[in-house]
């Protein structure tokens, strides 16, 4: 099976104790560093839009034989026993353990330097699997030229979802919406609505702000639709989420 979901999975009680916690600060630095453990999000919500950028590079690669492998920074294993790595070939999904230095190194990155650190964690752990499961050199050299492209992109991914691109039938505006994925936004969305000659009528941002929810995934973004000069977006049960009136 090829790889469709990349997990970064962090220790949910072990994050809220270190929330919790309150030493001393007596320098700006210090200050700065409680303020960001106390406010920043799961590991799992803040690694996603690393975890899509590289599923999406790796595109149609079988690795493992597993559609999900789920990366654990987990101080207890949830699974019994020394196994680092564990590959369940009956239902397509793997695990695989970090080290206690490497949880250290991302429970003791700030901010910016964050997301360098998760991506030499995951390339080394995409590539460890890949050994372990003796894959050919042509994949290895791919897992490398897909965390290139991504440390080449400044940690940003723009892509159109084009199952939320649509054409009006009756006015001729066309909605392409976009999804931006970057360590600055998680997860950001826009759109642009032209007209038949091509030109930019609209431009809007759909959720601004800092956003770390899968909306694809979660299906908060299903479907979009065109009613008269109005463009919806709908979630999975058809609420509307989102709407915007073009003028003629």
């Amino acid at each position: 099976m090829k790889l469709h979901m990349l997990v970064l999975e962090g220790d949910r009680s072990a994050e809220k104790k270190q929330r919790e916690a309150h030493p001393p600060v007596y320098t700006k630095s210090g200050c700065l560093r409680r303020k960001w453990v106390e406010n920043r999000p799961p590991l799992h919500s803040r690694s996603f839009y690393l975890c899509r950028m590289i599923t999406e590079e790796l595109k149609g690669i079988d690795i493992d034989g597993s559609g999900k492998i789920t990366v654990c920074a987990h101080q207890i294993r949830l699974v019994s026993g020394e196994e680092k790595y564990i590959c369940d070939h009956r239902f397509h999904i793997s695990m695989y353990y970090l080290e206690p230095e490497e949880i250290d190194a991302i429970d003791g990155a700030d901010e910016d330097t964050e997301p360098m650190v998760m991506w030499g964690i995951l390339k080394n752990t995409m590539l460890d699997i890949a050994r372990r499961n003796h894959c050919s050199k042509d994949v290895a050299e791919k897992i490398e030229q897909a965390f290139e492209h991504i440390i080449n992109s400044n940690f940003v991914r723009e892509e159109r979802i084009d199952k939320l691109t649509k054409r009006a039938k009756g006015t001729g505006f066309t909605a392409h919406v976009f999804r931006t994925l970057s360590a600055e936004t998680g997860e950001g969305w826009h759109l642009n609505i032209t007209d038949q000659k091509g030109d930019v009528r609209c431009q809007e941002t759909i959720d601004g702000g800092i956003r770390y929810v899968d909306r694809l995934g979660s299906r908060l973004y299903a479907k979009a639709e065109w009613r008269g000069n109005t463009f919806v977006i709908l979630e999975r049960f058809g609420k509307e989420v989102f709407s915007i009136t073009v003028p003629f």
